[in-house]
């Protein structure tokens, strides 16, 4: 696999959000026939593999599918083929094309900067690109929040099935018991690690905050590059 094209998650972040704006604003067939070279120049950059691309890209195209699908078929005037009762029109055709592809092209983006990322790392990213902090604290806190529950369910659910003998009732009403159990562990647990947060100082006026890390010069230079990508293709799409 090849190096990443740009290693500073902050720096990935304001790539994908410059390009998938660019993208998104591109509607002429020769602007549209650039970004997919582009795109695929990038998947090749960052050696991307195939395999992950088409597992990420598989549940969102399901989404677009049906609009992509029924668009053709219900939008424009211009009519080029007839199945049947169905037509099949130019202009929705032309719309459901570009559609298709922009989505293709920023979920492939999405794939290639921030897939690989962990979450964590994606939040401080943001964070250092000037999201609150209140934010960020409680996007870490619902992290951590959300893994303990998953851990307390799992081990909840196994002391269930080793003690068996309940019938369909049963189960019924004892999963009502153990979801009612983990809400209010989860509770007594918040109120504790904000507890703990508010003696340790945090949130308290003057508290230091983390240098920031230093960015590398070949990330600028992606970064810059990439920027003029996509006020490259603008300008094509403008001129077209």
């Amino acid at each position: 696999m090849r190096a990443d094209p740009i290693t500073d998650p902050r720096l990935r972040v304001a790539a994908l959000l410059t390009l998938a704006f660019g993208f998104s604003a591109l509607h002429a067939p020769a602007a549209l026939a650039l970004m997919v070279v582009a795109t695929l120049g990038l998947v090749w950059w960052s050696g991307t593999p195939a395999r992950r691309l088409l597992r990420a890209l598989r549940l969102p195209g399901i989404v677009v599918a049906g609009l992509v699908v029924v668009l053709p078929f219900t939008s424009g005037d211009h009519v080029i083929a007839a199945f049947g009762p169905l037509t099949l029109r130019a202009e929705g055709l032309a719309a459901a094309t570009g559609i298709a592809l922009r989505f293709v092209a920023i979920f492939t983006l999405i794939v290639v900067f921030v897939g690989a990322l962990p979450l964590s790392h994606l939040i401080g990213a943001l964070r250092g690109l000037g999201l609150p902090a209140l934010l960020v604290d409680m996007a870490l806190l619902t992290l951590r929040h959300i893994e303990d529950l998953r851990h307390d369910l799992a081990r909840m659910q196994t002391a269930m099935r080793l003690r068996g003998g309940y019938g369909w009732l049963g189960r019924f009403r004892a999963t009502g018991w153990l979801l009612a159990s983990l809400l209010l562990r989860s509770h007594a647990r918040s109120e504790r690690v904000y507890h703990a947060m508010i003696l340790r100082g945090h949130g308290a006026t003057g508290a230091a905050l983390p240098d920031a890390a230093t960015v590398p010069r070949a990330d600028k230079w992606a970064l810059a590059g990439l920027i003029a990508l996509a006020a490259s293709l603008l300008v094509v799409d403008h001129l077209a």
